[in-house]
């Protein structure tokens, strides 16, 4: 019981720290109009000596993007395969595309606050495994909040909240993470580390069992909120001065919400993913 509601408190908190991240980017950009006039200064500047506007004067991209997932759940096939058609235009301060949304609203030479979106897959299909068979099949979602980044010794300290705003699993999820980007020759390596916290709400979305969907062999599940340590790796290589080979890799490690689900076997999900990308 004690424990029970000290992970509540935790949870507390973190929907509290990713609220204070939504909170910061409002302040900063609303107290900070002599940054949005000397932002506009540079841009008339910039227009002036051929420089690109960081909002306008981005690149579309084209491409694909294919990646290899470990599947935790019960009897289901242990590797998922997908694949995402990649269309969006980058410019300094946005990236908008099919991957997610990046629209810096105050930025400097240090650091930079985000609004940010994206697509959250649905955790599993009922038809993986005769073992799912009989729970109910969840709907993709789309999760929007803030993102903070600042430069950290060699390295990019970032910060995000996400919070669901399609009632598909009315969670929340903060996530802490540390990176460094390597180049060597032709090769962007950025590899990292951090640690994602994810409301009850969302834990039961990936690994609940309702009242509805017990079995003889599938108990009623309800977790609570969760901490979820990863680590990261991303490299980019130039084939041309367009064309760009992308590749992913990763491990999430599964908290005991996750595995003491009856649904779950694993205890991480590693993933992969190579992608080829146009810039034009």
């Amino acid at each position: 019981m004690v424990l029970k509601k000290v992970r509540r408190r935790l949870g507390d908190v973190m929907i509290a720290v990713g609220l204070a991240l939504c909170a910061l980017a409002i302040t900063i950009t609303l107290s900070a109009p002599a940054n949005a006039q000397n932002a506009n200064n540079e841009t008339q500047r910039g227009q002036g000596t051929g420089e690109k506007d960081p909002w306008l004067g981005g690149n579309w991209q084209l491409g694909a993007i294919g990646k290899v997932e470990s599947n935790p759940y019960r009897g289901a096939d242990s590797t998922d395969l997908n694949g995402l058609p990649l269309i969006a235009y980058d410019a300094e301060r946005m990236h908008i595309g099919t991957d997610e949304v990046d629209i810096k609203v105050w930025k400097n030479d240090f650091a930079s606050v985000s609004f940010i979106g994206g697509l959250r897959g649905a955790p599993f299909d009922p038809d993986d495994s005769s073992y799912l068979n009989g729970m109910e099949d969840p709907d993709m979602g789309y999760d929007i909040g803030m993102g903070f980044a600042t430069r950290l010794w060699r390295g990019e300290l970032v910060g995000k909240y996400l919070t669901d705003v399609t009632d598909t699993h009315d969670g929340h999820e903060v996530d802490l993470s540390y990176s460094v980007p390597v180049q060597w020759g032709h090769a962007r390596f950025k590899w990292g580390a951090g640690v994602t916290w994810q409301s009850e709400n969302l834990v039961d979305y990936g690994a609940g069992v309702a009242r509805n969907e017990v079995r003889a062999d599938r108990a009623y599940y309800a977790p609570d909120a969760t901490f979820l340590p990863h680590l990261d790796l991303s490299v980019a290589y130039s084939l041309t001065e367009n064309l760009n080979i992308i590749g992913t890799g990763g491990v999430v490690y599964l908290s005991d919400e996750y595995t003491d689900s009856p649904i779950i076997d694993d205890d991480y999900v590693l993933s992969a993913g190579l992608g080829l990308v146009y810039t034009f």
